[in-house]
């Protein structure tokens, strides 16, 4: 009888432990997923292998310039690298993370994009919270963008996104 007992309480402590661990490894592998993507970003110079981090189905919306895309393919067409003239001055990377909080397959990413040059305009330093839902072969399905784009005359005219909060309490 307590044979049975203790063999039963081994049993639920190992399965127990195992849901911890796949858990922890979840949490390591998406860890490792935003770590990458972010030190593929802040090199900027490898789009193809940017956009690997991005499932074919994923979602992105820029709130502050009110875009919203619903594919990889929209994605891509505006992140687009190759689209006008940027510099990064000396070399420098493109951006930095000044704080990262991951839980299960979300991670959410604060930091600033530094200061660069597109079509000869000097734009930047901006801040920046980026928000990402990762599915189970650690690709980004959802991204949400805060930039804080100046100068911002340059950025005035996106779509207002909070009209659908208006929208939803009528």
């Amino acid at each position: 009888m307590h044979r049975r007992l203790l063999l039963s309480l081994l049993l639920t402590l190992l399965l127990s432990s195992c849901v911890v661990t796949n858990s922890a490894k979840s949490n390591v592998s998406v860890a490792m997923a935003v770590e990458e993507y972010f030190s593929v970003y802040s090199k900027r110079n490898d789009f193809e292998r940017f956009m690997s981090f991005y499932a074919e189905d994923a979602a992105f919306e820029d709130i502050v310039y009110g875009n919203t895309f619903k594919n990889k393919i929209q994605i891509k067409e505006f992140l687009n690298w190759n689209k006008g003239k940027f510099e990064l001055p000396n070399g420098t990377r493109a951006l930095t993370v000044t704080k990262q909080v991951i839980d299960n397959n979300i991670a959410v990413t604060e930091g600033y994009f530094h200061q660069f040059s597109y079509n000869g305009e000097k734009l930047g330093p901006w801040l920046f919270v980026i928000i990402q839902e990762f599915n189970e072969n650690k690709k980004i399905i959802s991204q949400t963008d805060w930039i804080n784009y100046t100068p911002r005359k340059n950025f005035f005219g996106g779509k207002n996104m909070n009209a659908t909060i208006l929208e939803q309490s009528l």
